[in-house]
């Protein structure tokens, strides 16, 4: 049987810079936090992106979560 063993996690932060030249759509940028728990309770990422929201320079718009994992007999 196999057996999956998390590795790490990582959260995202995708950020709404503005509209891109000639107006074709929203320009992003991103902020990544690492050494996040796998598995990590979403409703705590939440939190602590809630604390970071004010020393952020543009509004976030989307928080992606990234998990790696090891998948072995």
């Amino acid at each position: 049987m196999a057996i999956e063993n998390a590795l790490r996690s990582a959260i995202s932060l995708k950020l709404n810079a503005g509209t891109k030249p000639g107006g074709s759509g929203m320009l992003t940028k991103s902020c990544s936090l690492g050494k996040v728990m796998a598995g990590a309770d979403k409703d705590k990422i939440m939190s602590v992106v809630g604390a970071l929201l004010p020393v952020l320079v543009y509004p976030l718009y989307r928080v992606e979560r990234t998990e790696v994992s090891v998948i072995e007999n």
